[in-house]
């Protein structure tokens, strides 16, 4: 009950916030006008994450910097980091150096701070590199109505309602996360009103991978990350799939595209909430087969490749369908 309490609060703390975010960013002419590589055909504001972002930022001050003073200050400067190049690159398009520096910097300050996170120096780089590609990939599927707030409230409460091990302020946070993007998901779903932006779609990436890496951290198994990120797979199966591809192109993979599973499936005619509908039903069948796992004791090696098939299939679906458009000249540019 109190969980449901924490989460229903979030939420309409989290909505209630979005109507001064939806007004300040009129004010200040934040509009994301379509392009040829756009999935929208009207100006629509952009970024509306921030009232996440402040959601989020109040939660980390009242429960985690009390409980542990380093680790919350970093995280929050970490955010702080992140906003603050991403508002950046809402107004006007910042480089991929800058970017990525500030998400180095802001990954290298909560790894620092992690409590248990006892790791070697190869260990770090791996886990920075990873959450890294982790924020990248949540804002690269920022391209649909409702697909990475939806995303955003699955995996947390996923993470809650499977996971026992995971101590009640790490709770409080995957409550206030999920209630956050639930928050903004009706101005963002069926039809948008705002998008996250990268100031949303950043943060709400960045918290989600430090809370997945702080429940880690906190679980009594070593190789309980091939179970934690099972829950976030979506986005790097997608985003790892769509680099490649443009890499085998020749492409440049940092630049904008239309190539994302997701977006394929808009050029082949289907609406917004239908692709985001599909996607999340996917992540919440995820979800169900990782609980099925836990209480039934399956092998992580079963459970893995149990979760590649049922991803691998849709990407096959959609690819086997984008061809067949493409071939009767029925694919939008």
């Amino acid at each position: 009950m109190t969980m449901c309490g924490i989460f229903i609060g979030a939420t309409l703390l989290g909505w209630a916030l979005c109507f001064p975010v939806q007004a300040w960013l009129k004010k200040k002419d934040v509009w994301d006008n379509p392009n040829e590589r756009s999935s929208h055909e009207e100006p629509t504001l952009r970024g509306g994450g921030l009232a996440s972002l402040i959601l989020m930022l109040s939660v980390i001050v009242f429960w985690v910097c009390p409980e542990n003073t380093r680790f919350g200050c970093t995280w929050l400067a970490g955010l702080v980091i992140l906003t603050w190049v991403s508002l950046i690159d809402d107004r006007q398009e910042a480089s991929i150096v800058l970017r990525l520096v500030a998400q180095g910097v802001a990954a290298s300050l909560v790894l620092w701070a992690l409590p248990g996170g006892e790791f070697s120096w190869w260990q770090l780089l791996i886990i920075g590199f990873v959450l890294v590609a982790y924020i990248n990939f949540v804002n690269f599927m920022d391209g649909i109505n409702g697909l990475v707030a939806g995303l955003m409230i699955l995996i947390p409460l996923g993470m809650i309602l499977v996971i026992s091990e995971i101590d009640w302020i790490p709770r409080i946070i995957a409550l206030a996360l999920a209630g956050s993007a639930a928050g903004f998901l009706p101005f963002n779903f069926p039809r948008a009103k705002m998008f996250l932006g990268d100031s949303g779609s950043v943060t709400l990436g960045f918290s989600s991978g430090v809370l997945i890496l702080w429940v880690w951290t906190g679980m009594s198994s070593g190789s309980s990350w091939l179970l934690l990120l099972l829950f976030p797979l979506y986005f790097f199966l997608e985003g790892s799939v769509a680099i490649l591809r443009r890499m085998v192109l020749g492409q440049e993979w940092w630049q904008p595209h239309r190539e994302h599973f997701f977006q394929r499936l808009i050029r082949c005619g289907w609406s917004h909430s239908r692709t985001t509908a599909i996607i999340l039903c996917i992540q919440c069948l995820i979800i169900i087969l990782i609980w099925k796992a836990v209480e039934g004791g399956w092998s992580k090696t079963f459970l893995w490749a149990l979760c590649m098939l049922v991803w691998s299939v849709f990407f096959a679906y959609v690819e086997i369908l984008f061809r067949a458009e493409s071939k009767n000249g029925n694919i939008e540019p």
